[in-house]
């Protein structure tokens, strides 16, 4: 690890230490989980991805099944199933653009299915894919929006 990423690591963890004693200090502590996250490859843990959602920064895309994700999803994700990535991935390719921050989750860390379609998205143009890995059972659990 490079010295200026160590750095950055360990300010983003000064800034969300602070900001869980002076709630000031949150929207400076969002904003640094947005750029964290936006540097950081693969997996994001559930501060940065709330981050992400909260600024509205990202493309939430669910890999479960269309039938789970009707059932409950992250507010405002679009469903792009693993098993049907091929059907779907027109569709979502003239909505989305090559250049958004696409993050995407399934329903909890030992899931494959979200590095998979991270996978497909980037053999597929898309450079900016990142994972959320705690899923959709670490987003609910910490109560954050959800819909379906």
């Amino acid at each position: 690890m490079s010295k200026i990423s160590l750095q950055k690591k360990l300010f983003a963890t000064l800034i969300i230490v602070l900001s869980s004693i002076s709630p000031s200090l949150s929207q400076f502590h969002a904003a640094e989980s947005v750029a964290f996250a936006k540097e950081e490859s693969g997996e994001l843990n559930l501060s940065a991805t709330k981050a992400l959602f909260d600024t509205h920064s990202a493309c939430f895309v669910d890999a479960r099944s269309e039938y789970v994700y009707y059932k409950s999803h992250i507010k405002g994700a679009i469903s792009l199933s693993d098993s049907r990535f091929d059907e779907q991935f027109p569709d979502f390719r003239q909505k989305k653009a090559i250049e958004t921050l696409m993050v995407v989750y399934c329903a909890e860390p030992s899931c494959g299915k979200a590095r998979s379609v991270a996978k497909k998205l980037m053999k597929n143009g898309y450079k900016n894919v990142k994972v959320f890995s705690g899923g959709l059972i670490e987003w609910a659990q910490a109560g954050f929006p959800m819909e379906g």
